[in-house]
């Protein structure tokens, strides 16, 4: 089978933000039994030949400019009605460069539904869409956290995202979704639409801690980038509201927040207060992982799954969270991890790992279990590459 994948980022390396990671490793699996070519926007370094090391058989990737197209897309949205991420994803070189490719046998695989105007290259071939989140909930939910105009950009947006979702995930043959919750809500959006669950994964043999390892007690790590919204207002959560009560509670803590474009509210905290560690992005999050005591993640927004969650548990990190940061991944309350939703409740879990050692280590061995068993990215990649001929074929 012929597999074009078209994606909105360049997804190299292994180690970037989640949306990357899921993309590198669907396509480095998929590139081991079909024959896939790669076509990619980049605003970074990187090219061709980092994509050839994944496997596929040809890539073209297009430079993609940052700021300046941002703004751009803006205007035309405005002016069009039409939707922001369609106009930012829009580029005459990838146009062509899949007029050329696409042939009416040929199986189309979009990386997320704004890049649906390259369709119009693809009439008569087989469409799949990959999903990373249900685009027009998240916009949804962000619009209630804003206010005025940006209120009513959002909310406008996750309208026409809705629209497109209606669209494109109802012709596509099928949708490849991360979890069975995105799989409801993109049947709210989409009801004619055919789904399959394809998880989030962990490269288990990357992701795992060392035997001599040293530990800080008492010392917490998040990491995430925090250009995405979710994890933004995850951050600003907890260096406002989580942050004061933990150390109220014990002073000796410490909180090192991992990730590009951090907050204003988490940088202050960190120049106010020695105890906070700001990084930014780092190109390897292991030694940071490994040191701390635990691992915390105060998402309130968002659906998908994610990422670094997995990886903090094959790395054997005790996890305190809120239930939407596990949602999807099939994880129990005290056997996986301990369910903090609201800032008393992360004082108190912690409370509990710093009083109990066994807590820690026995919530470490079963996370590690777990992502061992359901969420390498081999066995997801063996599951993919089963189910998807099924689907094409069909």
């Amino acid at each position: 089978m012929k597999l074009l994948w078209v994606s909105h980022f360049l997804p190299y390396p292994s180690t970037g933000h989640g949306a990357l990671q899921r993309t590198h490793h669907l396509v480095r699996q998929l590139s081991s039994a079909f024959e896939v070519e790669l076509f990619a926007l980049s605003n970074g370094d990187g090219g061709e030949r980092d994509l050839l090391d994944m496997g596929v058989r040809r890539a073209t990737v297009v430079p993609f400019p940052g700021t300046l197209r941002k703004v751009a897309a803006l205007a035309a949205s405005t002016a069009t009605g039409a939707g922001y991420w369609n106009h930012l994803f829009a580029n005459r070189a990838l146009h062509a460069a899949l007029a050329r490719a696409v042939t009416p046998e040929s199986v189309v695989l979009l990386d997320t539904v704004f890049l649906a105007p390259y369709l119009r290259h693809a009439k008569g071939a087989t469409l799949v869409l990959n999903h990373h989140n249900v685009e027009s909930a998240l916009l949804a939910q962000r619009a209630e956290g804003e206010s005025g105009v940006r209120r009513a950009f959002f909310a406008r947006q996750a309208a026409i995202t809705r629209a497109m979702e209606q669209q494109f995930a109802q012709r596509a043959r099928v949708n490849l979704v991360v979890s069975s919750e995105d799989a409801a809500r993109l049947a709210e959006v989409a009801p004619r639409a055919t789904t399959c669950v394809v998880p989030n994964g962990v490269d288990v043999d990357f992701f795992q801690s060392r035997p001599a390892a040293s530990i800080t007690p008492h010392s917490l790590v998040y990491a995430g980038g925090m250009n995405w919204f979710p994890n933004r207002e995850a951050i600003q959560w907890l260096a406002t509201e989580i942050w004061p009560r933990l150390v109220a509670a014990e002073p000796r803590r410490t909180l090192t927040i991992i990730g590009k474009s951090p907050p204003p509210e988490a940088v202050a905290l960190a120049e106010r207060d020695r105890r906070v560690t700001v990084t930014g992005f780092v190109p390897d999050v292991r030694p940071y992982i490994e040191r701390a005591s635990a691992y915390i993640c105060p998402i309130r927004i968002g659906g998908g799954t994610r990422l670094k969650v997995l990886d903090a548990l094959a790395m054997r990190r005790p996890l305190v969270a809120t239930g939407l940061s596990v949602d999807g991944l099939g994880m129990t309350p005290d056997t996986h991890y301990l369910l903090a939703n609201e800032p008393d409740q992360f004082v108190r879990a912690l409370a509990r790992l710093d009083a109990d050692e066994a807590v820690g280590a026995r919530l470490a061995d079963a996370g590690r279990q777990l992502v061992e068993a359901e969420f390498s990215w081999q066995r997801i990649g063996r599951d993919l590459i089963a189910a998807l001929p099924r689907w094409i074929d069909a």
